[in-house]
């Protein structure tokens, strides 16, 4: 290994392990019209809704839920409902605010003795010996090991050093730049009109105010779903095909958060997406996999009238595969 590989390769694993930064995903789409979400309501454009009214096994009390269909796209604020949601219920306002937060508590000329500590003691001492042993016949070892430990040690303590006491130890994104990264990490399917999703979302009355503010990050989603269209001339450009399976809506990422489970919301989701496949494609069935150890789900879904079939078509999956025939 030359010693510029050797340099090369330390950086690599010092930035990769020391740099505390929000790296976004490189992506072509900026989101501009999906950035109101902060302040969306849950009659967003590109979602169409209706009211289901739930009871609990334990109790008769009422509780109220909404089911909406999220088309998706660029100009469906909802996509980034849906992967704020995902990310915890963090919408991209409280990843700014928090990365704002810790650089503010950061104590700079801590990190940027740390930053010179770097540079310093581990990678200028490993830059420093690789140039030794690599350069075996020549009369400037002890020089050239010491030389390089200098610019390539003392350098990049330096940069660090400087980037830490300037307080760029922390990267604090904008707004749009961390709608950029939990979009294409959690819901890019429905930013490009890949999947349709369904999702629920508390209602607004007062006995859900404690809800309401837990649930605002996502504004007030709690339990999201995709599907995707497969087999059916509508399906979208890249979809895979199953063989020997007619047009199909295949269900994907169901899940309720779990202070909302058992309260009816994944049968509603699913009566929800069995009535868009009727009268809004050409399906003929719903698919979808799941954990065999997951009981609880499997249980929900052959409640719905959902069977196991023998083979899974997904040959790479070890997943249960289940069909319910939508016009049995």
């Amino acid at each position: 290994m030359t010693v510029l590989h050797l340099v090369l390769t330390v950086l690599i694993v010092v930035a990769s392990s020391t740099t505390d930064a929000f790296v976004a995903p490189i992506s072509s789409s900026s989101f501009p019209s999906l950035l109101s979400a902060e302040s969306s309501s849950s009659s967003s454009a590109g979602a169409t809704s209706t009211t289901i009214a739930a009871t609990t096994d334990s109790s008769l009390e009422n509780i109220g839920y909404t089911v909406q269909v999220v088309d998706g796209g660029e100009d469906d604020a909802r996509v980034v409902d849906v992967a704020s949601y995902r990310n915890g219920i963090v919408s991209p306002q409280m990843m700014v605010d928090r990365a704002q937060k810790k650089r503010d508590g950061m104590d700079n000329n801590k990190a940027a003795l740390d930053g010179l500590k770097i540079g310093l003691l581990y990678v200028g001492p490993v830059v420093a010996v690789g140039t030794y042993f690599s350069s075996s016949g020549s009369d400037t070892l002890i020089v050239d090991a010491i030389k390089n430990y200098g610019i390539f040690g003392g350098g990049l303590g330096a940069i660090l050093g400087g980037n830490s006491y300037m307080g760029r130890s922390v990267h604090v994104p904008d707004v749009p730049e961390a709608t950029n990264r939990i979009v294409v990490d959690l819901s890019e399917g429905l930013l490009r009109k890949q999947d349709m999703g369904f999702i629920a979302t508390i209602s607004n009355n007062d006995d859900n105010v404690p809800d309401q503010r837990f649930f605002a990050p996502s504004n007030g989603v709690i339990a999201t779903v995709d599907a995707q269209l497969r087999n059916s001339p509508d399906s979208p450009k890249g979809v895979r095909t199953i063989d020997d399976y007619p047009s199909h809506l295949h269900i994907k990422n169901m899940d309720v958060h779990y202070k909302k489970r058992r309260q009816g919301v994944g049968f509603a989701l699913l009566e929800s997406i069995a009535e868009h496949a009727k009268t809004k494609t050409d399906a003929k069935l719903l698919t979808l996999e799941v954990e065999a150890i997951n009981q609880n789900a499997v249980q929900l879904y052959r409640k719905f009238g959902f069977e196991t079939r023998d083979k899974n078509p997904n040959k790479r999956s070890n997943n249960v595969f289940m069909a319910k025939e939508l016009y049995k």
